[in-house]
Parts: C-alpha cells; structure tokens; sequence
C-alpha cells in the first residue's frame, strides 16, 4: 500500500492499530476489523484494491461538478 501510493506520487498517514490504540478506535468506529483500510476523500478502500484506488485517487483529482 505504502509502496503503491509512493509510486504514484501521493503523501498518506500510515496509522499502526498495534502500537495506537485510537487508531483501533478509529477503524471500528468507521465499521472494519481489518486492515488495510485506505482513506481517500471520503471513500474507505479494504483491502489492496489498485483499481479502487487509483479510481478513488482520480476523483480526488477531479474538480467537483457543480
């Protein structure tokens, strides 16, 4: 993940659920057990999902439509 939004250009918060407890907090309260979950604009991608990702990076590229 980190790899791949590096690659591409992109600064991201890396959140640790072992070492912060809140970061835990965080993940549940958004409804995922698991990690990695991405954060891009106000999507939330499971996983490693490039497609989904590169889509959600793109449209936070686009200007929105008004």
């Amino acid at each position: 993940m980190k790899e791949f939004l590096s690659r591409e250009g992109h600064t991201f918060v890396d959140r640790n659920v072992e070492e912060e407890p809140d970061a835990y907090d965080e993940l549940v309260a958004l409804g995922f057990r698991v990690v990695p979950v991405t954060l891009i604009g106000g999507r939330s991608i499971k996983g490693f999902d490039p497609a989904a990702l590169g889509e959600a990076l793109d449209q936070l590229r686009r200007p929105a439509d008004r």
